[in-house]
């Protein structure tokens, strides 16, 4: 199925972009990377990498014909993922109190859940990867692709959180970088329901 070049750098340069924009999933790669460092956080890659394929697969593959036959799914699935992102969110604000140093809320478990919930996936399936022509097994290079550049840009995020606790470790306080990144979740969980709403990708 990539037999052409053009749209394969495209479906490279769309996946790069969106998987580099702030969301969910980096939000929580870039505060284990402060608080924990680059090679603690590393495997926080396997949890996102597998949680997006599983999503993906799902998508693209089961959940496909029901969307096209019930078109009010998407909101439905916008809304569920907003409750995940709250749930998430009161978690990292709860683990931002005075024992932060110590709390590391930021689990395989936690990255896996956010991840498998992240609003991107329903950009990627719908919007970005091909619809197969033969079968699913016509996008097992895109998925192999994706998962490549998700990898990449998921270290990229943890490297820029070590990066700032290794020039900044005196003056940050974990405590405000949980709890800030818990009102991110919270802001993204806000926008997921109103483009619910709205009928919005």
């Amino acid at each position: 199925m990539l037999a052409d070049g053009t749209q394969v750098t495209l479906f490279v340069v769309e996946v790069l972009t969106v998987l580099a924009i702030p969301g969910p999933t980096n939000s929580l790669l870039f505060v284990s990377g402060v608080s924990r460092g680059f090679q603690a956080s590393l495997k926080l890659i396997v949890a996102e990498v597998g949680a997006y394929l599983i999503s993906l697969s799902v998508l693209m593959s089961a959940l496909k014909p029901v969307i096209s036959a019930y078109p009010t799914t998407p909101q439905l699935l916008r809304v569920a993922c907003s409750i995940a992102l709250v749930y998430v969110a009161v978690k990292l604000w709860q683990s931002g109190g005075p024992a932060a140093p110590a709390a590391h809320p930021i689990t395989v478990r936690r990255v896996f859940l956010t991840t498998l919930m992240n609003p991107k996936n329903l950009i990627f399936a719908f919007g970005i990867f091909p619809p197969p022509t033969t079968g699913f097994s016509d996008l097992l290079p895109y998925l192999a692709g994706f998962a490549a550049i998700c990898a990449c840009v998921a270290g990229g995020w943890i490297a820029a959180g070590a990066w700032l606790h290794s020039r900044a470790a005196d003056q940050l306080r974990l405590q405000w970088v949980y709890r800030s990144e818990a009102c991110l979740l919270g802001g993204f969980a806000i926008m997921l329901v109103v483009s619910a709403y709205y009928g919005r990708v």
